[in-house]
């Protein structure tokens, strides 16, 4: 019998990202040993194998085996052959990074790509029927793989000394009213234009998402706590 799940939808993100967190470093590490081809010298006497779903561009491998070492994570396993579990604890389908990969660089490229536009693309060139299932696996995989991702890049930026709040804004190039004088130049008029946002369309999102209680770390955005303090302010 089909046993349902009672616990709320903003428990269960918890309990899967507090999963992800504690395996990040490791998960981290294994991504980056893989991205620089660097070879695995780890005994194999006590590893023994699992099966997984592979799921990559072009191919689909219903029964991938997966060499796993002894109290590692099987995400970890994974990472070292290139794919990407789409569970934190028991994957069963998995994601190639090349795959994850090409989807955030049309994802850059073009926004309104949406993972179940790339799901749906997936199915029909691997010829499985769509379901939303797939979806959802496809988003877990690619969330976890954005947060690795972000993971490197805080790596990068404390090996180069680039972790101060203001760095940014310090060693930027921000727009300015700087004039530079060139012969025969007819003046512009208007000499310059402004524009402000009053966020009408995000405000419409404010309720949005509301199950997800995790904070994007932003390097541009200022956190709202310390917006907060000038609202009053006329």
């Amino acid at each position: 019998k089909h046993r349902s799940d009672q616990r709320t939808r903003e428990a269960r993100y918890t309990n899967m990202h507090a999963s992800w967190h504690l395996q990040l470093p490791a998960l981290t590490n294994a991504y980056l040993t893989w991205k620089h081809n660097s070879s695995l010298n780890v005994a194999q006497t006590s590893a023994h194998k699992f099966q997984v779903t592979a799921v990559h561009v072009f191919e689909l491998d219903y029964f991938h085996d997966i060499t796993q070492q002894h109290e590692e994570v099987a995400n970890v396993s994974l990472l070292h052959v290139g794919l990407l579990g789409c569970s934190p604890t028991a994957p069963t389908v998995a994601i190639s990074l090349q795959c994850l990969e090409l989807y955030h660089q049309l994802r850059r490229q073009q926004s309104s790509f949406s993972i179940q536009v790339f799901t749906k693309v997936l199915c029909a060139i691997h010829n499985v029927n769509y379901a939303q299932t797939f979806h959802d696996q496809f988003s877990i995989a690619f969330d976890i793989y954005l947060t690795i991702l972000c993971s490197v890049r805080s790596q990068v930026d404390t090996a180069l000394g680039c972790t101060d709040p203001d760095w940014r804004l310090r060693h930027g190039c921000p727009p300015c009213t700087f004039e530079v004088s060139q012969p025969n130049e007819c003046p512009l008029y208007p000499a310059s234009l402004k524009a402000m946002d009053g966020n009408n369309s995000a405000k419409r999102m404010a309720n949005a998402g509301s199950a997800d209680l995790r904070i994007f770390p932003s390097r541009y955005m200022i956190p709202p706590d310390q917006v907060d303090v000038f609202k009053d302010d006329v």
